[in-house]
């Protein structure tokens, strides 16, 4: 099959203004406040049933199964960015954006009305498929709505609203599981994706310089990737077992947790050829990624969001485990990092766009970040509200200087023909890095709890510890000295993840050094644009 023919309607010279493609200064407005209604509907919705989580195993009997209720969701949101990056190349932006969000809302509607832990677990597969579309599409059409000065600063906002939704979401949450059902969790995603449907259908129409490639029918099959989506899934599948099983239900040296760690490596290695073979048509694009700015983003993301997802999934859990407050409570001490985090992404954002450097954010960043992360590791079960508001805002002065930092340089650097494609990668790269490093970092939890409970108090189950959960230790272990040998292996636990979040983002930092020194300012990236085209015809005309 021969690719596609790919036909480049805009160039990146020629930017067109506000309401050129039909839509309005007004419209913009409007479709803007959908698209941040619709950023946070992911997060709320995700962040509410995690709170969740505990009621619903009891309710489904399925403690076995708990790790899949996050799992499932950042599988797909990691597995399938790319291919919805596709689809946004080669047809109408608004179509596929709805189908997204469509999807999304069927995933919420099935997580609401599952029967058992199974249709759960489906349900919440089937937002992570639609929310990976959802999250590169909200970049996508703000990229086309917006003119490319203003661009940064309408990121950063989308950013705030995004780690705000992100507290929002447990506290919400707290609230239903308590007070109503853990089924209004999924329930509430269906009115906020209903608004923005409607919005989008009454304001957006699809921008003719939008479209950026087209295909022939018989050639569409072959545009996705199937067999590198079908890959990547079956490896981080076999990872995400071996870490839940590996040292916890079987041991390490058993064959399941090394035939499954085996069939990662092999699994991944036969991903990176295939993806290598399909040129053009590959999830990962490699013409794309073997530039060194994308490639510094994408390894830059992998382990800096790695870093910061672990870190705050489990800043809850040492509030709860190590300091006995409740859920909702946990998720008020937690508001120093999401609030620290949206003001200084939105700041960061609007600065870039004045300076232009990126790399000098991405050092910083990775360098505060890398601290703050340190100074976490200090917080001890006594420690003051001080010491964990104050280590918290170092570490979201970091956090927000970066975050949105890879989407903003991938939209500037890119065609348009590559630009849905380019952002869908760098996101790609982000959820990856937040999927395994959230895993990685509950793994080493759970295995040190479990290897240090024996040799301090032989009595006490660690089957028992995990299956209570960090906010139920009080109620399952009443006594106070078995408390204090449950505390104590919690945060030996919680001490060995944050070292694993330390050491991703000072790999972070390392990485950032390989950031080109460019500005992304747009004349900036026209000038270099310029002279390129002109070097290349001297060349030709040679």
């Amino acid at each position: 099959m021969s690719d596609p023919e790919f036909h480049d309607h805009s160039s990146r010279d020629q930017e067109p203004e506000v309401g050129a493609a039909g839509t309005s200064a007004v419209d913009a407005n409007e479709i803007r406040n959908g698209l941040l209604k619709n950023s946070k509907e992911g997060v709320i919705g995700d962040g509410e049933g995690e709170r969740a989580i505990p009621t619903i195993t009891s309710e489904f009997q399925s403690v076995d199964q708990i790790g899949w209720y996050g799992s499932a969701f950042f599988l797909c949101l990691a597995a399938f960015q790319a291919f919805w990056g596709k689809a946004y190349k080669f047809f109408p932006i608004k179509i596929v954006f709805l189908s997204c969000v469509g999807i999304f809302e069927l995933g919420s509607l099935i997580a609401a009305l599952s029967p058992n832990s199974t249709a759960l677990i489906i349900g919440r597969a089937i937002q992570g498929l639609g929310g990976a579309g959802v999250s590169g599409g909200c970049y996508t059409i703000l990229a086309f709505i917006n003119r490319p000065q203003h661009l940064p600063a309408v990121i950063g906002l989308s950013s705030s609203v995004w780690s705000i939704s992100s507290v929002l979401g447990p506290i919400i949450g707290g609230l239903f599981t308590q007070y109503v059902s853990w089924r209004w969790c999924f329930w509430v995603n269906l009115p906020v994706g209903g608004t923005t449907i409607l919005i989008l259908l009454i304001f957006f129409s699809t921008p003719p310089h939008s479209r950026v490639a087209h295909a022939k029918l018989a050639e569409i099959p072959f545009l996705f990737d199937v067999p590198g989506v079908a890959l990547l899934i079956a490896a981080l599948t076999c990872l995400l077992l071996a870490l839940e099983d590996g040292g916890i239900k079987l041991p390490w040296s058993h064959s399941t947790p090394i035939g499954l760690l085996v069939g990662f490596g092999v699994i991944s290695i036969v991903l990176v050829l295939v993806e290598w073979r399909q040129g053009e048509k590959a999830m990962v694009v490699p013409r794309i990624m073997k530039r060194r700015t994308i490639l510094a983003l994408a390894l830059f993301n992998l382990t800096a969001q790695g870093s910061g997802f672990s870190r705050t999934y489990n800043l809850p859990i040492y509030f709860q485990a190590a300091q006995g407050v409740s859920p909702s409570e946990s998720g008020i001490r937690t508001l120093p990092t999401v609030l620290t985090t949206s003001i200084i992404s939105f700041v960061s954002s609007i600065a870039l766009g004045k300076v232009g450097y990126y790399q000098p954010f991405l050092l910083v960043g990775a360098l505060i970040l890398t601290v703050g992360s340190g100074m976490i590791y200090t917080l001890e079960p006594d420690s003051s509200a001080g010491m964990y508001i104050g280590y918290q805002v170092l570490a979201a002065i970091g956090s927000g200087m970066v975050i949105q930092i890879n989407v903003v340089v991938a939209q500037a650097i890119s065609a348009r023909s590559d630009m849905a494609v380019t952002v869908a990668i760098v996101l790609f790269w982000q959820f990856l890095g937040g999927t395994i490093g959230v895993s990685a970092a509950q793994s080493i939890m759970n295995n040190v709890i479990v290897n240090s409970l024996p040799a301090d108090n032989p009595r006490i189950s660690p089957a028992a510890v995990l299956a209570a959960g960090a906010n139920g230790l009080r109620d399952a272990f009443p006594n106070p000295s078995d408390l204090a040998v449950v505390v104590n292996a919690y945060m030996a636990g919680l001490k060995a993840a944050w070292i694993w979040s330390i050491a991703l983002s000072g790999i972070a930092f390392i990485v950032a050094f390989g950031a080109e020194w460019k500005s992304v300012k747009v004349e900036d990236v026209k000038k270099r644009a310029a002279a390129r085209a002109a070097k290349e015809g001297a060349a030709v005309a040679a």
